[in-house]
């Protein structure tokens, strides 16, 4: 079988919903994880980044750029888009709404304090929490159509993030907690998360090897903010 590589900075970020959707497909996959500012440039000198964005997918011939692109060329590969064009659109707009409600937590390592960081979260359960209940409630296991879907696996991507950054966060919310445990046995997602090539929760280290690798400054509590810029 064809293993696939995915280039990104040395961490999770933007990159972790096309690692589960590969995990959920099980197509083995390389991490290639960017740690020096030369590294980048040489990529973008090859002209195999079109918006000289990462992440970068490289796969069964194809190089695929944005992650949304990614997550649904993965989704109709592995058949986990629906059945007809109602319920795709419907796995769309729940998707959309899910990458919306995984922004708080994408950012969580780059805000001035922790408190700040939960704060954004409650904030987002309170905003979100309850419509994505109100689509699982009285055991529906699927967030949209009558079966798995990506929409399925990029909540439970980020529901797992947010219950990494504070355990008790999915207490006030069940069944989104059930749909959580469901998702994260399938086996292919299962034996990612296991694995040592899952990267490990976002710090103040990997806000920094993100900064350096784009010669850009840092948040603005951090020491010497503008210590990789680059006139």
């Amino acid at each position: 079988m064809t293993i696939a590589t995915l280039t990104y900075f040395a961490g999770r970020g933007r990159a972790e919903t096309t690692r589960w959707m590969l995990a959920d497909n099980e197509i083995p996959f390389r991490n290639v994880g960017l740690t020096e500012p030369e590294d980048f440039e040489a990529l973008r000198a090859s002209s195999r980044l079109p918006f000289n964005q990462l992440p970068l997918l490289e796969f069964e011939a194809l190089e695929l750029f944005q992650s949304s692109a990614m997550i649904r060329h993965l989704a109709r590969r592995g058949d986990f888009y629906g059945d007809e064009d109602t319920e795709r659109t419907v796995i769309d707009m729940v998707a959309g709404a899910v990458a919306d409600f995984a922004e708080p937590a994408l950012s969580a390592p780059f805000q001035p304090t922790p408190a700040q960081a939960r704060a954004n979260l409650d904030a987002a359960m309170r905003k979100f929490g309850e419509r994505f209940e109100a689509r699982l409630a009285d055991g529906r296991e699927h967030v949209a159509g009558g079966r798995l879907s990506f929409a399925d696996v990029v909540l439970a991507e980020a529901t797992t993030h947010y219950a990494e950054i504070a355990s008790d966060i999915l207490e006030k919310n069940p069944w989104l907690a059930a749909h959580r445990e469901r998702v994260t046995t399938d086996p292919g997602i299962a034996d990612y998360l296991a694995s040592q090539q899952r990267w490990p929760l976002a710090d103040a280290n990997h806000v920094i090897s993100v900064a350096k690798v784009l010669r850009r400054a840092l948040p603005p509590h951090f020491p010497n903010p503008d210590r990789f810029v680059t006139v």
